[in-house]
């Protein structure tokens, strides 16, 4: 798969129609869907209407929105990491943008008062295949669980508590499978799929974090 990275975006883009599950801004939810994209903005960015200007933004780009995926994120495109795992039969690309300035431990979430603070972590996952639903869904688990584990081995601290974060207020996460090739009625973790995803998404996260910790000391990005 071609994810190509422009000054203020990653994008892939597909032949076909992707089977989709995600929490991103734009569409999230599960369907199918052609276009990708992960768009950086400044971290100063506070716009009133964002779904509303993302899809301005996605028209004047020449995008379908009913068939884009969108994310958005203020880590500059130029950092995002992508990744290749294959294992046997399984293949998948992972895509990380990580940005850790808004570390959250989930169960400490009720120690903390509501505020906005620059920081997300946004990842995909595109997987040759086809999934079931059942398998689509606990992909989507094994990349979340992935993803809070590589937080752990990096030693991420929630600054509110003190604890080990397991992500930010504002993470997303996308799974998409391009419904051709092997067949995948799961993807715990006891499954070749899950293995590899497992894998996959925590060595990607881990480098992505490593990146940030290198680079977050000349607060240009969060």
């Amino acid at each position: 798969m071609t994810i190509t990275i422009t000054e203020d975006r990653v994008v892939f883009q597909s032949a076909t129609p992707m089977k989709v599950v995600s929490s991103a801004m734009i569409n999230a939810g599960i369907g199918y869907f052609q276009n990708f994209v992960n768009r950086s903005v400044p971290k100063t960015y506070d716009n009133r209407t964002p779904h509303e200007e993302y899809t301005a933004y996605l028209h004047a780009h020449g995008f379908d929105v009913a068939a884009t995926v969108g994310m958005m994120t203020a880590v500059p495109a130029r950092h995002a990491l992508i990744r290749t795992f294959c294992e046997q039969q399984t293949h998948i690309t992972v895509m990380v943008t990580a940005g850790l300035g808004n570390a959250v431990d989930i169960t400490r979430a009720n120690l903390r008062k509501e505020h906005y603070a620059p920081g997300t972590i946004n990842c995909w996952v595109m997987i040759e295949g086809k999934l079931s639903d059942e398998a689509l869904l606990q992909a989507l688990i094994s990349t979340t669980e992935a993803k809070a584990k590589a937080l752990f081995a990096e030693n991420i601290i929630d600054p509110t508590t003190g604890t080990l974060a397991t992500g930010t207020s504002t993470d997303s996460v996308l799974v998409a499978s391009t419904e051709r090739g092997e067949t995948y009625n799961y993807a715990g973790p006891i499954t070749l799929l899950g293995k590899v995803i497992g894998h996959g998404v925590y060595e990607t996260m881990r480098e992505a974090f490593q990146n940030y910790k290198k680079e977050v000391g000349d607060g240009t990005w969060r």
